[in-house]
């Protein structure tokens, strides 16, 4: 389908892979995970392996911007992927408190 340029377009997508593609798309925020946080995260660096067995994923956990004012959460989640563990990647819960205000048309 289509976002709607009038309204507030959240998208739940699995891979934040993506993230470029679903802000084309029209989407103002972006629920993910799918990466884990990285299976295993360093201080200072964030994930260093993801599900997918590449190193360094670019959107592994936390919030990412997009312009002033669209984003996408990646959770690290509870579970994990392949290795039944997690190296300094604490297993989390997201909440997401959503306030209106007025914004210009995206037209």
């Amino acid at each position: 389908g289509n976002a709607d340029p009038d309204g507030f377009n959240i998208l739940a997508a699995h891979d934040p892979s993506y993230f470029e593609e679903y802000m084309d798309w029209g989407a103002d925020l972006v629920l993910s995970g799918h990466i884990h946080g990285g299976i295993i995260r360093l201080p200072f660096i964030g994930g260093v392996l993801s599900p997918r067995y590449s190193f360094f994923p670019k959107y592994d956990k936390g919030m990412f911007g997009y312009g002033n004012d669209r984003a996408m959460i990646v959770s690290g989640g509870i579970g994990w992927h392949a290795f039944p563990f997690r190296f300094l990647n604490r297993p989390e819960i997201v909440a997401i408190d959503l306030k209106k205000h007025d914004r210009p048309s995206k037209k």
